[in-house]
């Protein structure tokens, strides 16, 4: 079997959950590679916007077109129904690859449910050899990052492969490939640019295993001559870095702001780094270039939960970086989290008090994990597993965090806790107090971002939650009843918005 008689379909699963608006850089990456070495490759995002994919719906798309391998993104949120996806489409006869972060943090589990075989790490260096050994054109035993079963179905976890040093070599992600239908064709689908990997931080409730802990960095020529093309090809004029912390080299940093000034290009940008990665001087540089959002990772307010989590910044730090990114024209975004199982309800109020000395500069990011998800291979789960049960939690439905449904949830947590309802998976046995703590630091966020929408919206918005919380305090049923008309509207309305 040569590679140019050989299809690889690349899936990322369906979720309950999950809305991209561009599809996953993981598969644009290897799409580039396996297209390189000359093999006819298909991307199937399950969750693009504008045409979302049932498990029954990703089979008929592989089973229409035949490929030779399936290679499916496996994270733990998904996982669940990445098996179910797998256990689907091996009747097809296709050879079935995993990767992504659940599969290099256990790579075992993915084999011990119908997978051929299961790629570790970096994909890039893998995902050829890995292919040739699979169709028999090489040894097994001889691909770094290959875990996979012998014939007596013994499990053989090859060496890692080395990190991938010079990230200038790989090639561009595989953008033509996307079909822009399927996700709207919105401005934000070619918008998305890596320029670094790997991460030497050690947060606790991050695995961070993929990428290594070394930092890696592409060039800022290689960065700016990638924001160029994707100008000329597609006419995207706003960009999002999708690095942890773009600004770790300062440097570099530099290189890219330069060039972007001095060739007036006029592109403006989004990032993500660290609240000690930065000071007046880099915003100062970067608003000049174009930046017009940085998220901050800052997680809590509590002094004692940022060095148990071994955060790299302080309170102090955060009071004094969020303001002055504003004064640059740039919007600081910030993440938080709460429900640490060591944390009661008076060390979150420290978390909810630095929220609102800051609500009047930053806008708050509500995500899965705002409250603590123990997610496999973290410090967190491994010193949480036996006192909270978490093994193997994400293959329960008792531990799902799906997002929250009109049919199922009232009106206030469907709005709060749309990216999912983690509270319902209650990975650490929240008291009550606990849990309405949670409550308020989700409204402490709406409130505060509702509040650029204008008083009225602002009002009227925040009397519907309160009301549906209260309701639901005192009947569910009542709450149901009251709220299924605005509900319905709602339900509609939202159904009919673009992608």
């Amino acid at each position: 079997m040569s590679a140019s008689s050989t299809r690889v379909l690349l899936l990322y699963p369906p979720s309950r959950s999950q809305n991209h608006y561009s599809c996953p850089m993981g598969m644009l990456m290897l799409g580039a590679v396996l297209e390189k070495a000359g093999y006819e490759v298909r991307l199937v995002d399950a969750n693009a916007m504008a045409k979302r994919l049932t498990v029954e719906q990703v089979v008929d798309i592989a089973r229409q077109w035949q490929p030779d391998f399936i290679g499916i993104t496996l994270v733990t949120p998904l996982v669940r129904e990445g098996y179910r996806l797998a256990s689907a489409l091996r009747p097809l006869g296709a050879k079935l690859l995993a990767g992504g972060p659940h599969a290099t943090i256990l790579p075992e589990e993915p084999l011990e449910h119908g997978f051929d075989a299961v790629v570790v790490g970096e994909g890039e260096l893998t995902i050829v050899p890995a292919l040739e050994a699979l169709s028999g054109r090489r040894p097994k035993e001889s691909v770094a990052g290959l875990v996979y079963c012998d014939a007596q179905s013994e499990v053989h976890r090859n060496p890692p492969p080395p990190l991938i040093e010079d990230l200038d070599s790989l090639p561009l992600p595989a953008r033509h490939l996307v079909n822009a239908a399927d996700f709207g064709d919105t401005p934000d689908l070619h918008a998305h640019i890596f320029t670094s990997r790997g991460c030497p931080g050690r947060c606790a409730y991050c695995a961070g295993s993929l990428f290594g802990k070394k930092f890696r960095f592409r060039s800022a020529d290689a960065v700016v001559n990638e924001m160029i093309a994707l100008h000329r090809n597609y006419g995207t004029r706003h960009f999002y870095f999708v690095d942890d912390a773009m600004t770790m080299d300062r440097q570099r940093m530099r290189h890219i702001c330069q060039r972007l000034i001095e060739e007036k290009l006029g592109f403006t940008w989004n990032m993500m780094t660290r609240i000690d990665a930065v000071n007046e001087e880099l915003l100062d540089l970067v608003s000049r270039a174009g930046c017009k959002q940085i998220d901050y990772g800052i997680e809590s307010g509590n002094p004692a939960t940022l060095k148990q989590i071994h955060k790299p910044h302080t309170v102090e730090m955060v009071r004094r970086v969020v303001p002055m990114t504003q004064r640059y024209g740039i919007q600081p975004v910030g993440f938080f989290i709460v429900g640490f199982p060591w944390e009661d309800p008076t060390a979150v109020d420290a978390t909810l008090g630095l929220m609102k000395e800051l609500s009047p500069y930053i806008v708050f990011q509500p995500a899965i994990a705002s409250v603590l998800v123990p997610f496999p291979g973290t410090e967190i789960y491994e010193r949480f597993e036996q006192q909270y049960g978490l093994d193997q939690w994400w293959l329960s439905d008792q531990r799902s965090y799906d997002a929250p449904s009109y049919e199922t949830h009232p009106l206030y947590q469907v709005v709060m806790n749309r990216m999912g309802a983690v509270l319902d998976a209650d990975f650490f046995h929240y008291s009550p107090a606990m849990k309405a703590k949670v409550h308020e630091f989700f409204r402490l966020m709406y409130a505060s971002n509702f509040r650029r929408r204008g008083l009225a919206f602002r009002t009227l918005a925040l009397m519907a939650l309160d009301v549906s919380r209260r309701l639901h305090q005192l009947s569910p049923r009542l709450e149901r009843l009251v709220f299924r008309i605005p509900l319905a509207v709602r339900r509609r309305w939202t159904s009919r918005l673009p992608a």
